[in-house]
């Protein structure tokens, strides 16, 4: 999925894959990035003015790289919990206060 980089109108590419080997880019930014300030879905006129294809926007720089530098840890732990339930372990494990932290 691409993202915009408001702070200095870069497009780049995040993907985010979950336990089904399929890409859950956008519901993970969904789940993560709806009730906060730092990122949202693009609105079509920035889309237009600044010629993206972005789904997301991030507001800063710094915002995206917090991010980039943890997509590996993120993928990893999903890569995990897969192989868990691959061997057994009940779903049930990975859930706290009601919310699923399996992607």
């Amino acid at each position: 999925m691409n993202v915009l980089i408001r702070e200095n109108l870069q497009t780049k590419e995040i993907n985010i894959y979950g336990a089904d080997g399929k890409l859950h880019t956008e519901k993970f930014f969904e789940k993560y990035f709806s009730d906060t300030d730092g990122a949202y879905p693009t609105f079509p006129e920035e889309r237009e003015e600044f010629q993206t294809d972005a789904e997301w926007t991030i507001i800063t720089e710094s915002d995206f790289r917090q991010l980039a530098n943890t997509i590996s840890v993120i993928q990893k732990a999903i890569d995990d919990v897969n192989e868990l339930l691959i061997g057994g372990e009940n779903a049930g494990e990975f859930v706290f206060q009601s919310e699923c932290f399996l992607i």
